[in-house]
């Protein structure tokens, strides 16, 4: 299948390989049609030309930017996802790192409060199969915990989805198989304490609270005394649990190499290396809608 290009204003543009277009277009043709919307009604809601919703629709992208694909998809009330590629199982180690950072700083938050913590629980209940990213119990309390972490949120609706179904299966798989009979249940996506993070959630603040109402503050509380249930998003920061505080492992800027227009190999070297540090384990650490 032939790559086509994906143009925006401010890079240059980018081979995007393996994409179905005729699929692409039929796919918004669907979906136009299924709201009863002509293109001429599209074009307006997205703020673009009729000519470009039809092109879409035959699959000739041209030179499309990113933006304007997505603000087609964005009309349509669709989600376009597009992931980069790179080496394998070392861009996944890559992400990982930041997951297992979080997860790690959670489990120490949730041991100083008096939680029983199982980290990676996998489960399969006719069908329904998956992971918990961490299960906890509170031995004096009869409430089950399951937290849901992500270090990067690429589709919120997936999480979502993926949340609810946990919620359905796990309490009973762990009445089932670990003994665990729990009272309550409290369900909390945990997010890096951010302005990225914080952002995304309000902006999507009707869908999000309608699933998870719940912010930090609630959450912290709950966890201290969990009574009822419990829906909610934890921004975690470093100094959430009672150990000394850790940094997440940043984002880094990479500046361009010295030296010329080829630059300095040894330069290049050293980014690279700042780019992938090492995490140093931790001791053990503490952690309506709130604010927080």
């Amino acid at each position: 299948m032939a790559p086509f290009q994906v143009s925006g204003s401010q890079f240059r543009p980018t081979i995007i390989r393996r994409v179905d277009r005729v699929h692409a277009g039929q796919v918004f043709r669907a979906l136009r049609r299924e709201q009863h919307l002509r293109q001429a009604d599209l074009a307006k809601r997205a703020g673009l030309a009729q000519q470009t919703i039809s092109d879409l629709e035959c699959g000739q992208f041209g030179r499309l930017s990113v933006d304007t694909y997505c603000r087609v998809a964005e009309a349509l009330g669709a989600e376009v996802v597009l992931t980069p590629h790179w080496r394998g199982p070392k861009l996944a180690r890559l992400l990982d790192r930041r997951h297992a950072h979080l997860q790690n700083l959670a489990v120490d938050a949730l041991r100083a409060r008096g939680w029983e913590v199982r980290p990676e629980v996998t489960f399969n209940d006719f069908g329904d199969r998956g992971s918990v990213d961490i299960l906890a119990r509170k031995a004096d309390e009869p409430a089950l915990l399951i937290l849901e972490i992500k270090s990067e949120l690429d589709s919120l609706e997936d999480t979502l989805r993926t949340l609810n179904m946990k919620v359905r299966v796990v309490p009973a798989v762990v009445r089932r198989e670990l003994g665990w009979t729990p009272g309550v249940v409290g369900v909390v996506l945990v997010l890096p304490d951010g302005s990225t993070h914080r952002d995304m959630v309000a902006r999507h603040a009707s869908l999000i609270d309608s699933a998870l109402p719940d912010r930090t503050v609630a959450v912290r509380r709950w966890l201290d005394n969990p009574g009822g249930e419990l829906r909610g998003v934890w921004f975690l920061r470093d100094t959430d649990g009672c150990g000394a505080a850790e940094k997440m492992p940043p984002r880094h800027r990479v500046a361009a190499p010295l030296g010329g227009p080829e630059g300095r190999p040894g330069a290049l070297r050293k980014a690279e290396s700042a780019v992938s540090p090492a995490i140093p384990p931790r001791s053990g650490a503490p952690g309506t809608k709130g604010g927080g």
